[in-house]
């Protein structure tokens, strides 16, 4: 019997639209030390219609941007959506993406959630949040550093 979810995926599978895939899998390798594990090309030879990527224990997909079915982020003027990544070293991380040409949206630092957390933006328009755990916290404990977060910055 086939496993209605194939064996080396998990559940959900982000599926990224790009302006060039070739560059962008040698990007996420460079910044982000993913693996390229497939690449099927367009009828046309040049276009890449799926890619599949490994980064940690989770795969992701790329692929070209095809006008009138997928647009890309940079096209569309940005996107709404966040790619959160689990790392062990943040920094380390963080900094190999930024010198790999992703722009800082925020910087890291420590976080009232229990998270040293930053964001950047990669040269395709997909917007990363990259964060190692540094503290455990229980709901109340999240609750209350909230609380104290947002007075803070209301004042």
């Amino acid at each position: 019997m086939i496993s209605p979810v194939p064996e080396d995926f998990h559940t959900i599978t982000p599926h990224l639209v790009v302006k060039g895939v070739a560059r962008a899998i040698e990007w996420y390798t460079a910044a982000f030390g993913a693996h390229e594990l497939l690449r099927n090309t367009a009828p046309d030879g040049v276009s890449i219609m799926h890619s599949e990527l490994l980064l940690g224990d989770s795969r992701f997909f790329v692929v070209d941007e095809f006008p009138d079915a997928m647009v890309a982020p940079t096209t569309l003027g940005g996107t709404p959506v966040t790619l959160h990544l689990y790392v062990k070293d943040v920094d380390a991380s963080f900094n190999r993406a930024v010198d790999a040409g992703a722009t800082v949206l925020m910087p890291v630092a420590d976080q009232f959630w229990g998270d040293r957390y930053g964001m950047l933006t990669d040269p395709f328009g997909h917007r990363w949040s990259i964060a190692s755990r540094i503290e455990d916290l229980s709901p109340r404990a999240l609750q209350e550093r909230a609380a104290r977060w947002t007075k803070e910055q209301q004042s």
